[in-house]
């Protein structure tokens, strides 16, 4: 049965509701939407130290355990990007302009000159999230940049003030393999205990809408990983919206992300220590 979390103010909370839900409801949930009003809001403080304490990097029970921030980069890597700290604007001065188009530019380059080293991962051996949106299909430079793609789009509706229309999508999994062809192949199947829905991709789509002026996003997940996963996407997620809008001019509407299957990692943490995690945020004690 579908469920769908209380809007909630940031991504923490966001977060957090989710995991409260699924949990509660035995460890697995399909087609649950989770919604974040602000996504730049601020991160509740309490909430990130809580799961920042169990994402030890290593491994447990045999499952890859990365950081909040290691996750977030895997689909905007924040750390290559030089924020200007100002937005595009149909009027913007032309120095500005270029300043902030070399901004994305040298994030496009620097990413690309890394898929080489990246791919030698064998987690990332078919490709990289930011990868496939920058250079499909993400394990080598030269490929089409859909971010880049988008961002034109998005630029010319702020150059014709358009307020409200369905923009674009970034295609990250299966389907998208015949983007280069013009064809739509790659229908996949998941059962909800198969261990390979571990592989990559399991962020498969993301919608871009506007509406009211505002630049929503929403990303489709085959499989959600409530624990080791989720907080990292919603913040990698919340960055690459943040980017798109900063670059096309717009403000920053909300973030939805549908889970068809969401996973509160019953198996890998045990009920009794996802409970106990849950009760940490909340009390914020991560101790």
């Amino acid at each position: 049965m579908s469920s769908y979390i209380e809007p909630a103010p940031n991504i923490g909370e966001a977060w957090l509701r989710t995991l409260e839900a699924v949990h509660a409801g035995g460890g697995y949930a399909i087609n649950v939407m989770t919604t974040v009003a602000d996504p730049l809001a601020s991160e509740d403080s309490s909430i990130r130290s809580a799961i920042d304490s169990v994402l030890v990097e290593g491994y447990r029970s045999g499952i890859r355990i990365q950081s909040v921030d290691t996750v977030a980069g895997t689909i905007f890597p924040s750390d290559l990007y030089d924020d200007l700290g100002y937005s595009y604007h149909p009027n913007l001065e032309p120095d500005a302009k270029v300043a902030l188009d070399m901004s994305a530019s040298d994030l496009y380059q620097s990413y690309v000159e890394m898929l080489p080293i990246l791919t030698t991962d064998p987690a990332n051996n078919r490709g990289t999230y930011f990868g496939r949106m920058v250079s499909w299909p993400g394990k080598t430079g030269g490929g089409r940049n859909q971010i880049a793609d988008r961002i034109t789009s998005l630029r010319r509706a702020r150059d014709a003030n358009h307020q409200r229309r369905g923009v674009d999508d970034i295609v990250i999994g299966g389907e998208a393999e015949g983007l280069m062809s013009g064809t739509c192949v790659g229908l996949q199947v998941y059962a909800a205990g198969d261990r390979r829905v571990r592989g990559f991709p399991c962020l498969v789509h993301i919608d871009l809408t506007l509406f009211g002026g505002r630049l929503s996003m929403a990303a489709v997940y085959r499989h959600q990983y409530l624990v080791t996963k989720a907080y990292g996407n919603l913040l990698g997620l919340t960055r690459l919206q943040a980017f798109l809008a900063q670059q096309s001019g717009y403000e920053l509407g909300e973030l939805v992300v549908h889970a068809t299957m969401a996973d509160a990692e019953h198996d890998t943490y045990t009920k009794e220590g996802v409970g106990e995690l849950i009760i940490s945020a909340r009390r914020g004690d991560s101790n």
